[in-house]
């Protein structure tokens, strides 16, 4: 399917159009927009499920990593509360095999030593009564404080005590206090048998645990009292400092044991935490690259499918440029017409849409050239008539001015001359019967009508050149003409003139004019009238949006003489004259008189 369309027409609206192969180009529109917004699309796709992958493997990471930490801490501390408890069971079954009477036993120095060499860990090792009194140690010297076991006393005569002391004096070392009741015979526990380790073991103890539980990773063990400050840990924090946070705002990432069913034994009633923590950046090192493989793969994975897909795109729009090549070539007028691309496609759609919109252009443009040719034809025809009517107008012009001198000779040498002629046939009649001075006065009377009729002349002549109504108007003209009648003949006049009478300036204006001169030129002459009418009023005016004139009417009455107008009047053009002129301009004259009754003329036309 083809068609073919020079050059397409479009409206002229005074604003510049794009050519319809620009206007269809993929390259400024489809192409762009297409592989722009797949692009972008696939990026930030891309972008954004590869920040939410590696946000949740770094959490994952962060979580399994704390997970690992607490079990670590739970290890450690049961290891540490394992360790305290064979020591406590040591010292409650050699309490368990001692009595404490009143008396007291002289054994009770060699039984405390025979005690620490079995239990080297033991620093000290002591006896005290129910009162706190020590009564044998290890060495002479009271490594207990008395104020250390201030308060644990009573739960110590009842069960087992571990007891952080803390040192009192400058120099000195913290140490763990370890408390079982020693029974008497028949009767309640008499006293307790107090052994102290040193702060060193325990610091050895948490150093074991911690290459023992560490495997490798760079692991803090920090055992904390009641109150979150630092009994043991890293060297760089400072002990017995309170330590409210052990993450540092994030720096670690710490883990903390479960709670333990065992809590009430004597290794939980010391009262003291520990915690496991491991530096965050080694920790998460592996997560966060992780994160970042993650990202770059996704990304990458992205824009691999960004670029398939914008070649997928371009596919079809390489068809689409061929499309536009040729609607270029066509617009240029280097083709005839499209090829429809073949499929079903949008292509296809937009081919055989354009192809149709070419088809329908050309039909329009075939029908547009017919209509053309067809207004040229009517065009030279109406000129043609234009011309004829002008060459008619121009003759009818002629004949016009031809009737407006003769009605001017008629009014003027006419009158004066047959005036004349009169007076000369009657001078040659009678003549020789007169006497000379009855011959100087017919002379005289004779030079007095040449005279005249050389004055009407002249002002004929200058009436029909001046322009008074295209000038003054119909209106004032009219007053003008009506006033000098009066001062001439001394009639009694009465003038109803409209002011929108000095409007009507054109050529039938002044025929109007030329009409009433006449008209008045008659009272004048021959009415013998004492009262004159003139009125000139609108019988009807057009709506302001109206083309249509408006029509008017022209009355003059005088009380003369009259005359009969059915009798024919040989010789006197007047009347006829202005009939004449109404029918030219397409009025309506009326003429009423009667021999005694006056003259009223009506002159009805549009303007």
């Amino acid at each position: 399917m083809t068609s073919s369309l020079s050059q397409a027409p479009t409206p002229d609206d005074g604003a510049p159009r794009e050519p319809l192969a620009q206007r269809l180009d993929p390259r400024r529109h489809i192409a762009a927009a297409v592989g722009w917004a797949v692009f972008v699309l696939v990026v930030v796709g891309a972008l954004v499920a590869a920040e939410l992958a590696a946000g949740t493997a770094e959490r994952q990471v962060r979580a399994n990593t704390q997970a690992r930490l607490g079990q670590t801490a739970g290890q450690a501390a049961d290891a540490l509360a394992a360790r305290v408890q064979v020591l406590l069971a040591a010292l409650q079954a050699s309490a368990a095999q001692w009595q404490l009477d009143g008396a007291g036993a002289p054994d009770w120095a060699a039984r405390l030593q025979a005690l620490q060499r079995a239990q080297p860990v033991l620093g000290w090792i002591g006896l005290r009564d129910a009162q706190g009194q020590l009564l044998a140690a290890t060495d002479a010297a009271d490594a207990v404080a008395p104020a250390a076991l201030q308060g644990h006393m009573a739960q110590a005569l009842r069960a087992p005590q571990l007891i952080v002391q803390r040192a009192r004096a400058a120099g000195a070392d913290d140490a763990l206090v370890l408390s079982v009741p020693l029974a008497a015979a028949g009767a309640p526990p008499a006293g307790v048998l107090v052994a102290q380790l040193p702060w060193l073991w325990l610091q050895a103890e948490l150093d074991a645990r911690l290459r023992a539980l560490a495997g490798g990773a760079p692991l803090q063990l920090l055992l904390l009292d009641a109150q979150d400050r630092l009994l043991a840990g890293p060297p760089e924090v400072p002990e017995g400092a309170p330590l409210a946070d052990p993450s540092e705002q994030g720096r670690y990432l710490v883990g903390r044991p479960s709670p333990r069913a065992d809590a009430g034994t004597p290794a939980g009633g010391a009262g003291w935490k520990l915690l496991v923590r491991e530096d965050a950046v080694s920790a998460l090192a592996q997560a966060r690259q992780a994160r970042r493989t993650m990202l770059l793969g996704v990304l990458g994975a992205g824009l691999l499918a960004a670029l398939v897909a914008v070649g997928v795109a371009h596919r079809p729009l390489r068809r689409l440029r061929a499309l536009a090549r040729q609607a270029r070539a066509v617009q240029g007028g280097q083709r005839a017409g499209v090829t429809v691309p073949a499929g079903r496609d949008e292509v296809h759609a937009i081919g055989q849409a354009l192809a149709e919109l070419i088809e329908h252009l050309q039909a329009e443009k075939a029908a547009l050239a017919r209509l053309n040719t067809e207004l040229d034809a009517r065009v030279a025809a109406r000129t043609a008539r234009i011309e004829r009517l002008a060459q008619d107008a121009r003759r009818a012009a002629v004949t016009r001015e031809r009737l407006r001198l003769a009605r001017g000779l008629h009014d003027t040498l006419a009158h004066s001359l047959m005036a004349l002629l009169t007076q000369i046939r009657l001078m040659r009649k009678l003549g020789a019967r007169w006497s000379a001075e009855q011959w100087q006065a017919e002379l005289a009377e004779a030079e007095q009508a040449a005279a005249s009729g050389l004055a009407e002349a002249r002002a004929a002549i200058g009436q029909m050149r001046a322009s008074g109504v295209a000038d003054s108007g119909l209106g004032p003209e009219l007053q003008a003409l009506a006033r000098r009648l009066a001062e001439r003949s001394g009639v009694a006049l009465t003038a109803d003139i409209a002011p929108a009478a000095a409007e009507l300036v054109d050529e039938r204006a002044a025929a109007v004019l030329a009409m009433a001169r006449e008209a008045l030129r008659n009272v004048e002459r021959h009415a013998q009238a004492r009262h004159l009418t003139l009125a000139l009023q609108p019988e009807s005016l057009p709506a302001p949006d109206s083309d249509e004139p408006a029509r008017w009417r022209l009355t003059l009455a005088d009380d003369g003489v009259g005359f009969d107008v059915r009798q024919p009047r040989p010789g006197h053009f007047g009347l006829l004259g202005l009939r004449e002129q109404a029918e030219q301009l397409g009025a309506e004259l009326t003429l009423d008189s009667a021999p005694g009754q006056g003259c009223r003329l009506q002159l009805r036309f549009a303007a």
